[in-house]
C-alpha cells in the first residue's frame, strides 16, 4: 500500500505542461481520495486523466491506480480489465503484476494464471516477499506442495512474518 501511495504521489506531482497541469490536478485529487479511502472518487478522478490521453508514464499510472481503486471497492472484473491495460502500456512493474494476480486469486482464476503473474513479479523485483508468499499459496492450491513451502520458507526469510504461521501449517517446520 505505501509503495502505491508513493508511485500515486510521483504520479501526481509528474509533468509541468498545460495539458499536464490539468493532469496533475486530477492526479493529486485521485491521491487525496486514496489515502482517504475514497475508491469511488479516485475511480473517476483516474478516469478523467484517461480522457486527457497523457503520456505513456502518465496512462500507466492512471490505468494502474484506477485498478487498484476498483480492486480495494470490489470490482475485481474492473480491476483486472485496468491492471491488463497497465502491463501493455509498461510491462515491468512487480508490483502491477502482483495486484493482478492477487486480483485473479478473487476472481478464482485457475492457480496456473495467479502463479505466472506472480512468476513475473518476483523476476522484476527478486526480493518480493509478499509475492513469494502468495504464490507459495497458489502453488499448494495447485498441487505444487515442495515448490509451496520453498515460497513460503522464501517468504519468511525476506521478513514477511505471516508466512511463518503457513510454513507450520503446510510445510510442518516450526
Amino acid at each position: 500500500m505505501k509503495y502505491i501511495l508513493i508511485i500515486l504521489v510521483v504520479f501526481a506531482l509528474g509533468t509541468g505542461n498545460t495539458k499536464s497541469q490539468t493532469v496533475r490536478d486530477f492526479a493529486r485529487m485521485a491521491t487525496a481520495k486514496m489515502e482517504l479511502g475514497d475508491y469511488r472518487g479516485a475511480i473517476d478522478d483516474f478516469s478523467s486523466i484517461i480522457r486527457l490521453q497523457p503520456d505513456y508514464e502518465m496512462l500507466y499510472q492512471a490505468h494502474f491506480g484506477r485498478g487498484y481503486a476498483k480492486f480495494q471497492s470490489g470490482d475485481y472484473d474492473g480491476a483486472k480489465t485496468d491492471f491488463d491495460r497497465a502491463i501493455r502500456i509498461y510491462p515491468n512493474d512487480a508490483e502491477v503484476f502482483f495486484w493482478r494476480a492477487y486480483t485473479k486469486y478473487r476472481l478464482r482464476f485457475s492457480a496456473a494464471s495467479e502463479i505466472a503473474d506472480y512468476n513475473r513479479a518476483i523476476l522484476l523485483r527478486p526480493d518480493y516477499a509478499e509475492a513469494f508468499f502468495n504464490r507459495g499459496q497458489a502453488r499448494i492450491k495447485n498441487r505444487q506442495h515442495r515448490a509451496g513451502c520453498n515460497d513460503l520458507r522464501r517468504a519468511l526469510e525476506l521478513g514477511y512474518q505471516e508466512a511463518e504461521t503457513h510454513v507450520r501449517i503446510h510445510c510442518g517446520d516450526p
